[in-house]
């Protein structure tokens, strides 16, 4: 991967979920012209949110251009349709075979459309590095799953993450855990977890390591 920008497979189970899950890292890796080409599912959407979605990755992204696919499903129901999902999923992962990372969530999620993908996408990138990002919400599963890999921020970069957030998703400022607040006090405890001011964490079942 050295010598060239990465290249990003995100998977989604709904609109946001790529940008709160593992949206600094995008930031940061655009900010230093280290971000190639990227790839985008989100399998539940609908026209008004897919909106929202196109832009917000595209902001996330610039100067890149995320090549964003959506599969239309029902959101709270992706279990319900488990062989659109895993077709979806099938055939998305064979057009960005060539991805250095796949971003995805967590299979300790307890919203059943993030576990669910987060337990299909190894067996549709079964050779590719998998980092799963967390989401916090009311469920409180956050400690169910160990942080193994971090990517720190600066307090600068989480600012610009959230007021992204915020202006590309006028849907969601209505909810009360979509606040400033939430996401920079989750940054804080991971950060503090790998010596730096704010961080994005995530689950890495499998790593494999080769000396050049």
């Amino acid at each position: 991967m050295a010598g060239r920008p990465l290249r990003l497979a995100l998977l989604g189970a709904h609109c946001d979920d790529v940008e709160i899950g593992c949206g600094g890292l995008v930031l940061d890796l655009a900010a230093r012209g280290a971000l190639g080409e990227v790839d985008v599912l989100v399998l539940a959407s609908e026209p008004a949110r897919e909106a929202e979605s196109q832009a917000a990755l595209a902001a996330f992204c610039a100067p890149a251009t995320p090549a964003v696919r959506f599969g239309g499903l029902a959101d709270g129901r992706l279990p319900g349709h488990w062989n659109e999902t895993k077709d979806l999923l099938q055939d998305w992962a064979v057009a960005c075979r060539a991805a250095d990372v796949v971003l995805a969530p967590s299979p300790a999620d307890a919203h059943q459309d993030h576990r669910l993908l987060g337990e299909l996408v190894r067996t549709a990138f079964r050779d590719h590095l998998v980092l799963h990002y967390e989401i916090p919400k009311w469920d409180g599963d956050l400690g169910s799953a160990r942080p193994s890999v971090y990517w720190p921020l600066t307090a600068e970069q989480l600012g610009r993450k959230y007021a992204l957030l915020s202006e590309h998703y006028p849907s969601q400022r209505g909810h009360d855990w979509f606040r400033e607040d939430t996401f920079r006090g989750l940054a804080r405890l991971r950060g503090m977890e790998c010596r730096a001011d704010y961080a994005e964490a995530f689950g890495c079942p499998a790593l494999v390591l080769r000396l050049s």
